[in-house]
């Protein structure tokens, strides 16, 4: 997203008008022709951004004639906040308002904005009842009550806005606090997937104390074709949004509609049931019968698909270990005197992570991870965080590619009297030398997504020096950190993991607020906060020794098998047993 200082300050419109849409051409066709009908003095554009659609979105956009601007960006399928984006920094208005594909605006629907806008606004919600041309079913049927309520609950005079009122349907606000929000946040919608990235972006709006008002009279109508299978699949994905929603803003777990504990039926009957019972049901629906009792199982498989979703993406946040995986150089470093283990190719590496995915594991980042270690915020199920000592280049020039490619956020442990310089402190042990990161390289990871801690100036082993050189190796590495122009760490790798109180004593006087070892196990809630363990991953690490010690937090006993063996040697096992 474009940074504040390259906003272009000249609004050649009051309004710009941003549509997201996939899949649903002649549904956006007809809300882009309505905005012809608008009653408004003033300058208007419309920019729709086509999210990947393969329906011929598009063409049929670029054939229709407007009295206005009108810009048709497309992209691949990224999913609506990262198109929100996009169109709201293609926005050349004052104002930008947000329109859901399915909107059939009011002629008055921009001047009612503007005219909240003009009273002191500077965020405007508006009232969208569903479209009467709507097809008629029991979700249409919900959608029309809901709408009706929302528009009478915030019309009152004692109104409050919710968390749930604050939605991308219809939203307008003044262009640079978009940018001063920072935009919505692409995580929620990843891959094209549904959910949250509104209330996400209104709650942020609400925390900066912006002024959020609700229009009665800025009204759109909503087109309301989702069919029942689209309805589903939507709710599966709005599980796994209400668990990113909770890792981000924990505070507002009790906030969240849906987030609730499954019962033991859901747990251990239903679940199982929910593919072939949704098959049954969506049959059923699709062949035309109707009764109460449809509807009744249809919601019923509704919630299943919402805990499907939610168990997809870890589960609701609780206190659960966290796995905190060390590595160190991402080369092969194979022959090596002394380091060889310590170097994993970038094949391995990137196997590994594959790994981790495929097995369920959610990886965090810092501001999580201290959400955890203060207390005030659970994590998802097998949750995972990725540590880098020493920061040699590789890590920028090998890792740091396949990071960014898969969005996964690191720590990375620099050695702040060496940037640029060679590891010696295993030279001097007959070790090669290795290049390690300058500044700039430094730099360069934080904007891939890797936050910087220390790793001591010069990689002593802490425990051997006088309380002197402790404060000197530590705190003295917090000050050359900030002095090349990086955020003030927060976070400390003990070199060689070594470490006593003294030295635990002199990491907090630093103002560092955890400290990791290399001690094997998994970090509990209420753990020493200067004494977390780690699980070191070396070169040797490769198939079920790399899923065991993943697991266990420990080595695969000797006797273990590579994983590209494993299945000849699970066939000649299952050979034996038969053959006896």
């Amino acid at each position: 997203m474009k940074s504040l200082s390259s906003l272009n300050e000249t609004n050649l419109f009051r309004f710009s008008l941003v549509i997201p849409t996939y899949q649903r051409r002649d549904v956006v066709v007809a809300s882009v022709a309505a905005l012809s009908r608008q009653e408004f003095d003033g300058k208007f554009e419309v920019i729709v951004v086509v999210d990947g659609s393969q329906d011929g979105t598009a063409e049929a956009l670029q054939q229709l004639e407007t009295p206005f601007p009108f810009t048709v960006i497309q992209q691949s399928n990224q999913g609506a906040a990262s198109a929100r984006n996009r169109g709201a920094i293609a926005a050349r208005g004052e104002i930008v308002l947000f329109l859901d594909d399915d909107m059939e605006a009011h002629p008055q629907l921009i001047a009612e904005h503007d005219r909240s806008h003009r009273e002191g606004a500077d965020v405007v919600l508006g009232h969208m009842p569903i479209h009467p041309d709507s097809p008629a079913n029991f979700l249409s049927e919900n959608v029309k009550t809901w709408g009706e309520e929302r528009g009478a609950r915030l019309s009152s005079p004692e109104a409050k806005l919710a968390l749930e009122d604050l939605l991308t349907g219809q939203i307008s606000l003044q262009r640079h606090l978009f940018y001063k929000v920072a935009g919505f946040d692409t995580d929620f919608t990843k891959g094209g997937t549904f959910g949250n990235e509104d209330l996400d972006f209104g709650y942020r709006l609400l925390q900066d104390g912006y002024k959020i008002v609700f229009n009665i009279n800025a009204i759109s109508w909503q087109k309301y074709v989702v069919t029942p299978r689209q309805h589903l699949r939507q709710y599966r994905h709005a599980g796994r949004a209400d668990v990113v929603f909770i890792r981000k803003h924990p505070e507002l777990a009790d906030s969240v509609l849906w987030i609730r504990p499954e019962s033991w039926r859901e747990r251990f009957i239903w679940r199982w049931l929910r593919v072939p019972m949704r098959w049954l049901l969506l049959t059923v629906i699709d062949a035309g019968i109707k009764n109460h009792r449809l509807t009744g199982l249809y919601y019923k498989i509704w919630a299943m698909e919402y805990w499907q979703g939610v168990r997809e993406e870890g589960g609701i946040p609780q206190p659960r270990p966290l796995r905190i995986l060390c590595y160190h150089a991402i080369s092969d470093l194979k022959g090596a005197p002394v380091i060889e283990n310590y170097g994993v190719s970038p094949q391995q590496f990137q196997q590994h992570l594959n790994t981790l995915l495929w097995a369920g594991f959610k990886f965090i980042e810092v501001n999580e991870f201290l959400r955890f270690l203060q207390g005030k915020a659970g994590l998802p199920r097998r949750a995972v965080l990725l540590t880098f000592d020493d920061c040699y280049e590789d890590l920028l020039q090998n890792a740091l590619p396949i990071l960014k490619e898969r969005k996964i956020p690191a720590v990375a442990f620099a050695v702040s009297k060496r940037l640029g310089g060679k590891n010696d402190w295993d030279e001097r042990l007959g070790a090669p030398q290795l290049q390690l990161m300058d500044a700039e390289g430094l730099h360069e990871l934080v904007k891939g997504g890797i936050t910087i801690g220390s790793h001591s100036r010069n990689h002593p082993m802490l425990n051997k020096i006088s309380v002197e050189q402790l404060s000197e190796e530590i705190t003295g590495s917090v000050i050359d950190l900030e002095k090349v122009g990086l955020n003030k760490p927060i976070l400390l790798a003990y070199p060689h993991g070594e470490y006593d109180e003294n030295v635990k004593r002199a990491v907090q006087e630093a103002g560092i607020q955890a400290a990791f070892t290399v001690e094997p196990g998994l970090m509990q809630p209420n753990q020493d906060p200067y004494q977390i363990p780690r699980i070191e991953i070396l070169r040797e690490d490769v198939g079920w020794k790399f899923l065991w010690k993943i697991f266990f937090a420990r080595s695969l006993p000797h006797f273990s098998i590579p994983f590209q063996d494993s299945m000849g040697w699970f066939k000649n096992r299952l050979k034996a047993v038969l053959s006896n």
